[in-house]
């Protein structure tokens, strides 16, 4: 009987030093490129600790705020997604614009499901 009660708290302590230090991991952003043909080459960013994504043209940032969200734009990134198509496509016509925007919204919903996978530690 004593030795189980020695052992368990022995086991106890593994184990939560395992769950502490796994979870111990640099906060990064899931970021990939969006270069579709009309437009010129941006990255788009998800961080890991539940932040806003955001779209990189150049030294330029246009970042989602979840404030602004709606039931037409659950993550609020509308106004950024159209400012970033408005920088990277100014030669584009209206369809590849459109385009575009299709490609930009799907790459930032996969980005995010991609955040929210790897923050289960946070």
């Amino acid at each position: 009987m004593r030795k189980k009660l020695l052992v368990a708290p022995i086991i106890l302590g593994a184990v939560l030093a395992f769950l502490t230090w796994g979870c111990e991991k640099e906060e990064e952003d899931v970021c990939q490129k969006f270069e579709p043909p009309q437009c010129e080459i941006a990255n788009v960013c998800c961080p890991t600790d539940g932040g806003d994504c955001y779209y990189e043209v150049g030294d330029s940032k246009y970042y989602c705020d979840k404030e602004k969200a709606t039931s037409d734009d659950p993550d609020g990134c509308n106004d950024a997604e159209n400012q970033a198509i408005e920088v990277l496509c100014a030669a584009a016509s209206p369809d590849e614009l459109m385009a575009a925007k299709v490609e930009l919204s799907k790459l930032t919903r996969k980005l995010m499901q991609e955040a929210r996978t790897l923050s289960v530690c946070h």
